[in-house]
């Protein structure tokens, strides 16, 4: 029997898969962008907004309910059938989104800004009845430690996905042909992993268990739909106000600030099953503590790395008409760190029996983000997004982070992570300044490089303990 991969390998094999899975569709980008002109980019984009709060409804926080449900269950018998009983849900609410689908793609294709077609929309929503129903396996996949099996169907469904693009493009095909490759993909990936969960936990439809796992998760989706209002609602808002260029330019900058995410969510995809079972050890509140603080330190170097990378990767990859993107994607880059940050530090939100303090924050923030938007935007074009983004989730975090201490009070390293803030925003801030090609990788290069010294030297992140042993000036053996 195979050694199982201890979590540094795991960490490394979700990392190679992600930035696989997620690196092929920044890849694709440029490819996309020379052959769609901006206005059906914005088109791409606008859609791509609606398959965020689709997600959100048919997901219905089921993934977050299989960790505090599934992952807190006292032996493995009982964590399958928890597996098993969620997973049946899931299947039940996407057989009733794809049926609903259908009825609802006129109604939704009228109401959208841009112009979209019923089939268009019909597509969109024909891939979210599926993401509930591949988000529950995948979850399972990671809270048992199977990496590989995760890694090959995520990266076979990217792979799958962007050939099919390339090929229809090739051939004269634009917004549609692109959404009939993402649900053929879906598909395939869908179907490998339903077979996968009957293996492994097989399929429970009892609707006696079903009150109370959605007491739990309906919270949850509710702070999604408030979540929206930072992260899809804008298109909207810019679509309804601006050209669909515009929604283009602010498109691209979005998806270069995602790479912060992107770049972040190996670290994410390892701690999230398993914080819960962290926090029940004999020292949980202290490693709980040091893990996330560990997160946040490595989310705002890769804040500085890619807020400060990006523009010139817009520059060189993409065509003269996506150019103003790349003035967006630094405040982008920072909301979106923000964002990530709020999401290691809400662990108290989610220890006691529902989800309601999460709902109760995600509606302050997109409150916050709706109330300045408008009259942002009307004053500052696509610049007054950026910042009613930005100053929303700032707020979103700073109550996640109160909140949560307030519920589950853990020992965080509050004035070092303070300390690398100052760092990164200083880093940030000096792009306002610089001018040219060089100064600017000059300066990406300089402020990464002390990111990572002053998290090292405050301990955020380890160093190998023989390299502490040196400085301590014990001999290593």
């Amino acid at each position: 029997m195979s050694r199982p991969l201890s979590p540094l390998q795991q960490t490394l094999l979700y990392g190679s898969s992600i930035a696989l899975m997620k690196g092929v569709s920044l890849v694709m980008l440029p490819f996309i962008a020379h052959h769609l002109t901006t206005e059906a980019f914005g088109r791409l984009e606008v859609l791509s907004s609606l398959a965020v709060i689709g997600s959100i409804l048919v997901g219905m926080g089921l993934e977050d309910t299989l960790y505090r449900f599934a992952g807190q269950a006292p032996d493995r018998e009982k964590r399958k059938r928890q597996a098993a009983r969620i997973f049946g849900l899931t299947l039940i609410i996407g057989a009733i989104a794809w049926v609903g689908s259908w009825f609802c793609a006129p109604v939704i294709a009228h109401w959208i800004p841009g112009d979209m077609s019923r089939y268009e929309v019909f597509l969109v929503l024909s891939v979210l009845s599926l993401e509930g129903c591949i988000a529950i396996p995948l979850g399972w996949l990671r809270m048992n430690d199977r990496a590989i099996a995760f890694s090959v169907v995520c990266t076979g469904r990217a792979l799958l996905q962007a050939v099919l693009t390339l090929l229809l493009l090739l051939q004269g095909g634009g917004v549609t042909e692109i959404l009939e490759a993402s649900l053929i993909a879906a598909l395939a990936q869908g179907l490998c992993l339903a077979l996968l969960q009957q293996r492994d936990s097989g399929t429970i439809f009892n609707p006696r268990h079903y009150k109370g796992l959605l007491i739990y998760s309906l919270p949850i989706v509710a702070a999604g739909l408030c979540a929206f209002a930072l992260n899809g609602l804008d298109r909207w808002i810019l679509a309804d106000r601006m050209s669909m260029s515009e929604v283009a330019q602010y498109g691209v900058a979005a998806k270069f600030a995602l790479a912060a995410i992107l770049l972040l969510q190996p670290f994410g995809m390892w701690w999230s099953p398993r914080r819960f079972q962290v926090l029940n050890g004999p020292t949980g509140k202290t490693e709980a503590a040091h893990f996330a603080a560990m997160g946040v330190a490595i989310a705002l170097i890769i804040t500085v790395l890619v807020g400060l990378t990006s523009p010139l990767l817009i520059h060189w990859l993409l065509p003269s008409d996506y150019a103003q993107a790349a003035a967006y994607v630094t405040g982008l880059t920072l909301a979106m760190a923000f964002k990530e940050c709020g999401e290691l530090l809400n662990i108290g939100c989610f220890t006691g029996r529902t989800t309601q303090a999460q709902f109760v924050i995600n509606l302050a923030g997109a409150v916050c983000g709706l109330i300045l938007i408008f009259p942002l935007i009307d004053h500052y074009g696509v610049w007054g997004a950026v910042i009613a983004l930005t100053l929303a989730h700032t707020l979103r975090l700073m109550l996640f982070y109160w909140l949560s201490q307030h519920y589950y009070p853990l020992p965080y390293p509050t004035t070092r992570l303070s300390i690398l803030l100052l760092l990164c925003l200083g880093g940030l801030s000096c792009s306002l300044w610089v001018e040219g090609i060089a100064q600017q990788l000059a300066l990406a290069l300089i402020a990464t490089t002390t990111m990572v010294a002053a998290a090292l030297y405050l301990k955020l992140i380890p160093l190998p303990q023989h390299l502490w042993e040196r400085k301590a000036g014990v001999p290593c053996t």
